[in-house]
């Protein structure tokens, strides 16, 4: 209490006097310091020794490990624009379309090229969850590009060539896909197939809509055949938005039909002849 007080009553410019502190020059920061082992003991040398060894060694993993993410943040980043660039499929050309993917198609190759120097070995097991988003969504764009070019559901064994390369007069695959990476792959296109429809109903293009509605249909029965004879618990908790998706284009796909049938049902003639009438009365008003 007295020390408060004291402190308290010091005037300012005592308090400006004070020496300032000074601190003990170390080690630059972020860097080890640096042990001296001369002083020590051979069992105290040895036990340092040895978990300067683990440290170095963990080090390096969390260094390759980090590589690893950000190789697939990149590739995960690429994909998405491979797929935007194959919605706009109903505004321009498809040549075009196809075009602008392969260029960034090559780009994803590469950035494989690279994660795949980090997952030699056993790596590619211990570095395949970090690895998996990029992988998951590098199998949704190709997915939506091969739908959209040949109609059809991606094969694993095709995934599993766009990512092989010629090295040595030898196939080289640059990561390896698990199933489960497979499955939670094309899992993702219902989203995508459905914002594809959706732009297909604009332009009025009822085949597309037929077409996105036989693809989920197909996908659908698929995913529930897998689940019915192994779990996934990533894989189920996709399914309601592969239902809802499926739904979406069903209503969208009966209503463009209904409203078809409602057309051919109107009689042309009746239609010219209102057309005529209101001219008419127009002309006499």
């Amino acid at each position: 209490m007295s020390e408060a007080v004291e402190a308290a009553n010091t005037s300012p410019d005592k308090r400006a006097t004070k020496r300032p502190r000074t601190f003990k020059s170390g080690p630059a920061q972020g860097e080890p310091p640096a042990l001296d082992f001369s002083t020590m003991e051979p069992r105290k040398q040895q036990v340092m020794t040895t978990f300067l060894a683990y440290r170095n060694t963990l080090d390096a993993h969390y260094d390759q490990r980090e590589r690893v993410i950000k190789c697939s943040r990149d590739i995960t980043a690429l994909s998405k624009k491979m797929v935007f660039s194959l919605l706009r499929i109903t505004q321009d050309s498809p040549e075009k379309v196809f075009k602008d993917v392969e260029f960034k198609h090559n780009q994803v190759l590469e950035l494989f090229s690279k994660m795949s120097k980090e997952m030699q070995g056993s790596n590619a097991m211990k570095y395949n969850r970090q690895a998996t988003p990029g992988i998951q969504e590098y199998i949704e764009a190709v997915g939506l590009w091969r739908f959209l070019q040949h109609n059809e559901l991606i094969t694993k064994k095709q995934v599993l060539e766009s990512l092989t390369i010629e090295s040595d007069g030898k196939a080289t695959p640059l990561v390896s896909v698990t199933d489960e990476d497979y499955l939670l792959g094309i899992s993702d296109l219902p989203g995508e197939v459905n914002r594809y429809c959706i732009n297909s109903i604009g332009k009025g293009d009822r085949d597309a809509v037929s077409k996105c509605l036989a693809f989920l249909q197909m996908l659908k029965e698929g995913v529930s055949l897998v689940l019915s004879v192994r779990k996934y618990n990533n894989l189920e908790k996709k399914v309601p938005v592969l239902n809802s998706s499926l739904e979406k284009i069903e209503k969208a796909f009966y209503s463009m039909t209904i409203r078809e049938c409602e057309m051919k049902s109107i009689d042309p003639a009746i239609i010219n002849t209102s057309g005529i009438a209101v001219e008419c009365n127009m002309d006499t008003s």
